[in-house]
Formats: structure tokens, C-alpha cells, sequence
């Protein structure tokens, strides 16, 4: 400590002040301008991040539900589906004309789904 107290203390700090230059504060002026402007654009663009952010989630529960819709639909069609061929197997259906066209006393595509899977 003692070595300490022998180091001489300045007990003021002296402060000059000179004028700039004319176009180095121009310069200065400009750039600090032109930071500002992107930072006010950075901003702009982390605002619409968030609103883009936002957007997703919501399509991704839009689409997860439509997802959930479309299988339920899918489902039906196909039940649907089976059960007219039980009644017309072997059919093809026109919805435009609204025929069904079918092979009466064919065996239904249920009935062919259980041959071929007994005799794999």
C-alpha cells in the first residue's frame, strides 16, 4: 500500500475543444443520417418478422386442421365408396352424369382383397 500512496495524483483533467472541419462534420452528419435510417428499416423489418411469425403459426393451425377435415372426407368417400360396391361391385361411377356403371354377381373389390390376400 504504501508504494501506493507515493504515485502523484493529478487532481484535474484538462479538456480542449477545437472545431471540426466543415465537411468532416458534413461526412458525420450524412453517415449518422443514413444509420438511422436503417436502424429505423431494421426495425421495420423485425416488426413485420414478428407479423410474418405470427401469420405461420396461424396458417400451420389452419392447415393442421384442414388436414384433419380432408382425412375425415377421405374417410367418408371411402366408406361410401365400399358400400356402394357392396350394392354395385365391380363399379365406376360418373359423377357428371350421375350413372353408376357395374357387373352385377362380380365378386366386390372387398371380396377380391380377401382372395388375393389368402392366397399370399
Amino acid at each position: 500500500m504504501s508504494e501506493l500512496d507515493n504515485i502523484p495524483q493529478k487532481q484535474s483533467i484538462e479538456i480542449e475543444s477545437v472545431k471540426i472541419d466543415d465537411s468532416v462534420k458534413e461526412k458525420l452528419e450524412q453517415l449518422n443520417q443514413k444509420q438511422n435510417i436503417f436502424i429505423n428499416d431494421f426495425g421495420q423489418i423485425y416488426l413485420r418478422k414478428k407479423e410474418i411469425q405470427a401469420e405461420l403459426v396461424k396458417l400451420d393451425e389452419v392447415l393442421a386442421k384442414s388436414e384433419v377435415e380432408f382425412q375425415l372426407i377421405t374417410e367418408e368417400i371411402k366408406q361410401t365408396i365400399d358400400e356402394l360396391d357392396e350394392k354395385y361391385p365391380q363399379m365406376r361411377i360418373n359423377l357428371k352424369e350421375g350413372i353408376i356403371q357395374y357387373q352385377p354377381g362380380a365378386p366386390t373389390r372387398k371380396q377380391l382383397a380377401e382372395q388375393q390376400g389368402g392366397l399370399a
